[in-house]
């Protein structure tokens, strides 16, 4: 069971369903990482959790975007693995917009598994009006 207030986000799109489902609650987008999502050495796969940046970054700019329902795309993103998280493991990503502007996002994020931050990610998104 995902931690109390999480709700299923379904605007995910048919990519991302394939690692779901995605839960959210004020902005963070959380995982439950189960046998689809680990690699050889038993640990989540980094690509896993690369799209799972990728993707709460991308929901939480269009979220915060004045703009009526915006599609954004990734123009660049940065992951640093810092961390691992294992079968069971509940990760949540939280985001933070840092500038949101015109044309360009600039976003940061933390991936956390508990209380240890596994993964740390830097985007830049255009928003397509």
């Amino acid at each position: 069971m995902p931690p109390e207030g999480f709700e299923p986000i379904t605007d995910e799109g048919a990519f991302v369903k394939h690692i779901g489902p995605l839960l959210g609650r004020d902005g963070v987008v959380g995982l439950r990482i189960d046998e689809r999502h680990i690699n050889s050495f038993g640990k989540a796969q980094g690509g896993v959790l690369a799209t799972l940046v990728d993707f709460a970054n991308a929901h939480n700019v269009r979220t915060e975007s004045e703009e009526e329902n915006p599609s954004v795309a990734t123009v660049s993103l940065t992951v640093d693995y810092l961390g691992t998280a294992s079968e069971g493991d509940w990760v949540e990503a939280h985001v933070t917009v840092e500038r949101l502007g015109g044309t360009l996002a600039f976003v940061d994020c933390s991936v956390r598994a508990g209380d240890k931050e596994i993964v740390r990610g830097r985007a830049v998104f255009a928003v397509i009006t």
